[in-house]
């Protein structure tokens, strides 16, 4: 790489300010490109001190990032950012990358860029991992996104000495700007600890008279009675079942105990599965069949991280997620096209253990759980070449039957079972997926044994560990639901 630009820069003539459609760049593709992609030599360029300039990126000198879309559909990201020696001199910067955030080049026009990487391209890159790893891209990021993208610090405003952090930050710790920082010329808004103590200082302010006005907005919520938690008065008590906690148990009352007529409303108003902000909030509060295979087996083990990402998620999908998203309903399709009958379902809810939930990938000809995977080729061309290798979670008998394995690495056998459960069927088929000239599918007898000893450790585990986080993170308005769940669970 001989040039400061890439090929064919000139001939651009549009760049886009859109976070919506940045490519997917996470820690490991930054990772790989510094460290494992191979340097102009030949060699793997092994650029450990390059990954110092994520304290390019903390600093605010990463200016706002725009972008160019080739025609196979691979982008050219394009920033300026401030030089470390000279502040006043700008380097300008191009990453250029798959739309699943795979880095296949880098350019700037510093010295060093003349390589395949240096801090300047590293900047970028960590500004495109940290939108990705906070969710501010994809399409429901929003004008607060967009704003986080201007970037340089030509845009900081000056602050109190008390906002200022003047160590070296350690290892790890982040120094990004929040929005608790201020100009010293602004007056801190103040915050109220009680409803009373809101409205006393509001009939002391000289904009008291604009809250008596009947019939406005602000004369309702002023005067309208406040909403309470009914349990965040309470302590916590011992935890050896549903009810031996009474402030976990008015909570499961209240948000996850469902009658026949819920669960069933449930069911017809969730189809939408992931698209749903009603399937959304339900599923936090309860394990899933899908997620069951991640709660920890042993009670020593942490289950910090596990209740943690189920309760906020972090991960927005990659390229096997968006390759199932795409496929699964053209395999449906090509299903129904051999006779069969698929309905589409929402969120089955346990009759029994209500805590427990699945959302089957549909029902088919009316009698039958079937869940669909669609796995993406890499060191593999067919199904047969999948299975043959050993790793995945379907073997191939003696006698050329297809089964799945009970203790499989991504919990097939798991999730079928449990959803089966939920749902009532006792009978699945797993469907695998390539093509049209390249489908599996296995029938799945309902196990009953296996069942009952996974559902009496999950319940365990959310009784002891989970229902007593989500309670606390409720109570501390950390974990919020939307409108819609909760007019549906009044």
């Amino acid at each position: 790489m001989n040039n400061l630009n890439p090929p064919g820069l000139d001939k651009i003539t549009t760049w886009a300010d859109d976070m919506r459609v940045w490519p997917n760049v996470m820690y490991g593709d930054v990772y790989n490109f510094l460290i494992s992609s191979k340097a102009v030599d030949g060699q793997e360029m092994k650029n450990f001190k390059s990954l110092q300039s994520y304290n390019y990126f903390q600093s605010g000198n990463v200016g706002a990032i725009t972008h160019h879309v080739y025609t196979d559909n691979t982008f050219l990201m394009r920033a300026e950012v401030r030089s470390s020696q000279t502040v006043s001199r700008m380097n300008s910067v191009y990453v250029h990358s798959t739309q699943d955030g795979t880095v296949k080049n880098g350019w700037c026009s510093c010295m060093a860029g003349r390589c395949h990487a240096c801090s300047h391209v590293g900047a970028l890159l960590w500004k495109l991992e940290h939108a990705v790893r906070n969710s501010l891209t994809g399409i429901a990021c929003t004008d607060e996104s967009a704003q986080w993208n201007k970037g340089t610090t030509r845009n900081v405003e000056p602050k109190a000495l008390s906002n200022i952090t003047f160590k070296k930050p350690k290892v790890g710790e982040s120094v990004m700007d929040n929005n608790e920082d201020y100009v010293p010329s602004v007056r801190d808004t103040p915050l109220f600890s009680s409803d009373a103590e809101f409205k006393a200082a509001i009939k002391n302010s000289p904009i008291s008279k604009l809250f008596e006005i009947k019939g406005t907005t602000v004369y309702k919520s002023f005067n309208c009675t406040p909403m309470s938690n009914v349990i965040i008065q309470e302590e916590h008590g011992e935890h050896t079942s549903i009810s031996s906690c009474r402030k976990c148990y008015t909570f499961f009352n209240k948000y996850i105990e469902l009658n026949d007529t819920k669960r069933k409303n449930l069911e017809h108003g969730t189809k939408g599965q992931s698209s749903s902000v009603l399937w959304k909030d339900a599923r936090k509060l309860r394990i899933t069949a899908s997620s069951a295979t991640k709660v920890p087996i042993k009670d020593t083990t942490d289950a910090t991280s596990f209740i943690r990402e189920h309760l906020h998620p972090k991960f927005t999908g990659n390229k096997y997620t968006r390759h199932g998203t795409q496929q699964e309903p053209v395999a449906k399709e090509h299903l129904r096209s051999l006779e069969n009958t698929i309905i589409d379902t929402g969120m089955y809810v346990s009759t029994e253990e209500q805590w427990l939930s699945s959302s089957p990938d549909g029902i088919l000809n009316g009698d039958t759980l079937l869940e669909v995977k669609c796995p993406v080729p890499t060191k593999w061309n067919t199904l047969e070449e999948l299975i043959n290798g050993g790793k995945y979670d379907v073997i191939k008998t003696t006698e050329g039957h297809y089964q799945i394995k009970v203790k499989g690495s991504r919990g097939y056998y798991m999730q079928i079972q449990l959803t089966m459960y939920c749902t009532g069927l006792r009978k699945g088929k797993l469907y695998l997926w390539r093509c049209p000239d390249d489908f599996i599918l296995i029938n799945v007898d309902y196990d009953q044994e296996y069942v009952r000893e996974q559902v009496q450790r999950l319940k365990d585990f959310y009784v002891r560990k989970m229902i007593p986080r989500i309670v606390d993170e409720v109570d501390s308005d950390r974990l919020t639901f939307s409108r819609l769940f909760c007019n549906f669970m009044r």
